[in-house]
């Protein structure tokens, strides 16, 4: 016995095959009155071969990978003269009209062997000696998601063979497997003017063509001319938003805060900022002002309840001091400082802030809720704060008398971004053309 595989070199066993070429080709095949494109070509000599017509003959088959709908494995066998001898393709319109098909599995367990087709539209009873051709088509796959792999196969007998063991057997894989791209798909547009790749561009069109000064596009079949309609961003139907991304990158071994972003532009855009010391920063374009020609506005923290350590290193953080106990429901949880001697909870404390603790087995900060009220009458003994620990976040301290401190609403009160660059993202959503000429950024050096 004999096994050759298409597209590795072998050492024949006995008088089994040989492998003698192998080329891939995009010419095609007239099969019947149908042209199939030419996936694989394979030049094999064989030794002389006997059918039983059972499971020893030469069969199409698939082995099916992933998704749903069916897959047919199409090819033919050509002898030294170029004529069939095993066609595995339709000799008619109706496919099984002149073909023996099958659900039949050759060999493995559940998915793993050869899932037959059918079975050459021609049976012969022997094959002599010789050289032979094999042509793999490209399957025939009725869903677009679909993946499987085609094999076409020679099962014959010696002289001398049993009826129960194939002695030639060239399976064969014409189609890879599709790598499907991941993440967002962009088209990505070269400026000649530049001399680079400038743009990213929402549409993923199936095929691009210039023609008579306009850019002309194909999706799903359909036909699209570019640049031809009021609407901006709106790509076979669906509406895209525009973004610039960009750097503000000076005096960069200098920490700095940024304050501001000052906007030359007929409308404001939104702004998300980040730098290497903090996230989440955020402009929206509600929040800006119009002022002598320009957009302005200060540079928010989105980020809330919790917030990120990176975050701690702001000016909106401030420490309060140790507490002396904490009781009370979730939803009025009051934090007591001593009275006597008075300690100082500060001025800087506002209703609506929110309230952190150190996890002393951690050592990190931790929400412990938003203030709700700050009661302070020392000559009657209160000396408190109480906080709503039920938000999102909160937890309970891992102490009875922790280290509390208060971070201000990022949103209502900006302290800007520290950092030593900062990295911006200008959106703006809608259908309406719009125009950016500049940025600009108000910054100063940080002092810690």
């Amino acid at each position: 016995m004999s096994f050759v595989q298409s597209g590795q070199t072998v050492t024949p066993q006995g008088a089994g095959a040989s492998r003698r070429d192998r080329t891939f080709t995009g010419q095609n095949y007239q099969g019947g009155n149908v042209s199939y494109r030419i996936a694989s070509r394979d030049l094999f000599s064989l030794p002389a071969l006997t059918f039983d017509n059972d499971k020893n003959r030469p069969i199409a088959g698939t082995r099916w990978q992933s998704g749903a709908g069916t897959a047919t494995c199409l090819g033919v066998i050509l002898d030294a003269d170029g004529n069939e001898v095993f066609p595995f393709y339709p000799l008619t319109a109706a496919k099984g009209a002149n073909a023996s098909s099958t659900n039949e599995e050759i060999g493995g367990g559940a998915n793993d062997g050869i899932v037959v087709n059918y079975f050459s539209s021609v049976t012969r009873a022997s094959i002599p000696a010789g050289d032979y051709t094999l042509l793999t088509f490209a399957l025939d796959l009725t869903q677009q998601g679909l993946i499987a792999t085609g094999s076409i196969q020679i099962r014959g007998l010696e002289a001398g063979g049993t009826t129960t063991t194939p002695v030639v057997t060239i399976p064969n894989n014409p189609t890879p497997t599709p790598l499907e791209p991941e993440g967002v798909q962009h088209t990505l547009s070269y400026s000649e003017g530049v001399e680079g790749w400038p743009s990213f561009y929402s549409y993923n069109p199936d095929y691009m063509i210039g023609m008579n000064n306009f850019f002309y596009s194909y999706s799903g079949g359909n036909l699209y001319r570019h640049n031809t309609n009021e609407l901006r961003n709106n790509f076979y139907g669906q509406q895209f938003n525009s973004t610039v991304t960009s750097v503000i990158n000076e005096l960069p071994l200098v920490s700095k805060i940024f304050k501001t972003i000052n906007l030359q532009s007929d409308e404001p855009w939104s702004v998300s900022l980040n730098t290497d010391l903090q996230n989440d920063g955020f402009i929206s374009n509600e929040w800006f002002e119009l002022k002598e020609g320009s957009w302005y506005a200060a540079a928010k923290n989105t980020t809330q309840s919790p917030t990120v350590i990176s975050n701690f290193a702001s000016r909106a953080i401030n420490g309060i001091g140790r507490a002396d106990s904490f009781s009370g429901l979730p939803s009025t949880r009051q934090f007591q400082f001593i009275s006597n001697p008075s300690f100082s909870i500060g001025s800087i404390l506002s209703i609506g802030d929110f309230l952190y603790y150190n996890n002393e087995t951690a050592n990190t900060p931790e929400l412990a809720g938003r203030v709700t009220q700050i009661n302070i009458n020392l000559q009657q003994n209160i000396n408190n704060i109480v906080i709503d620990a039920s938000i999102n976040g909160a937890t309970v301290p891992t102490v009875s008398n922790p280290y509390v401190m208060g971070v201000k609403n990022n949103t209502a009160e900006s302290y800007g971004l520290l950092g030593h660059f900062c990295r911006f993202v200008l959106e703006n959503t809608g259908p309406s053309p719009t125009e950016l000429f500049a940025v600009q950024a108000e910054i100063m050096k940080s002092y810690p």
